[in-house]
């Protein structure tokens, strides 16, 4: 019986991680299409993934409130602004993250370049600072942005060709890494969305409503 009971616990905790990291995957590809196309986002929604990549376990650091509404209103054949392209960043990242897991030297590289970002986030007193997200985003540069397949933001060249604007996406795109990674070795998987798109739902629903 305690075995029962501590599967379905265990099944249940999987599948909460898996709508939170649905959610992250969501909002990160939402905040990206608005920088890109009106050259700005929503701070606290930008604020929250932030404090979510630097959190040691990552979904404790967000609730992601805006991504578990648009998710669930995706999953469901609503209307999104937008709809097509976050799911291409989404999908975009889901399969980088795969390939970044099979790259120990890149892997080794981020863990240590986070390691300096936390030291720089306690010098500032602030993870919103401009010399903190300006490591983030050289972190991502230096060892995400050349993984195939590569991630294609378009949108207006004056938003684009802002350095401010690229590394906030820079700093978007990696909390979406490591909510992919969370998505991948909680289930998470293309016949899971198909097939078990009803308890996700479900799952973004207790989300929103705990939020």
């Amino acid at each position: 019986m305690y075995d029962a009971q501590h599967n379905l616990s265990q099944n249940e905790q999987r599948a909460k991680q898996r709508a939170l990291a649905l959610a992250a995957l969501t909002q990160v590809a939402h905040l990206v299409e608005s920088i890109a196309q009106e050259g700005k986002c929503e701070q606290p929604y930008f604020n929250c993934c932030v404090d979510a990549l630097l959190h040691e376990h990552f979904t404790q650091g967000c609730a992601f409130v805006t991504g578990a509404i648009k998710a669930k209103r995706l999953l469901q054949g609503q209307e999104v602004p937008h709809a097509k392209r976050i799911l291409t960043h989404t999908s975009s990242l889901i399969a980088i993250e795969k390939r970044l897991a099979k790259q120990p030297e890149n892997l080794s590289n981020i863990a240590q370049g986070m390691q300096r970002i936390h030291k720089q986030v306690q010098y500032f007193n602030s993870p919103y600072h401009p010399n903190v997200l300006a490591a983030i985003a050289h972190l991502y540069g230096e060892n995400i942005s050349n993984l195939k397949p590569k991630m294609i933001i378009r949108g207006k060249p004056e938003h684009l060709k802002q350095l401010q604007n690229t590394e906030k996406i820079r700093c978007l795109l990696f909390t979406g890494i490591r909510a992919a990674w969370v998505w991948r070795t909680n289930g998470g998987n293309t016949l899971r969305l198909i097939f078990g798109r009803k308890k996700i739902i479900q799952q973004l629903e207790v989300l929103r409503k705990s939020i």
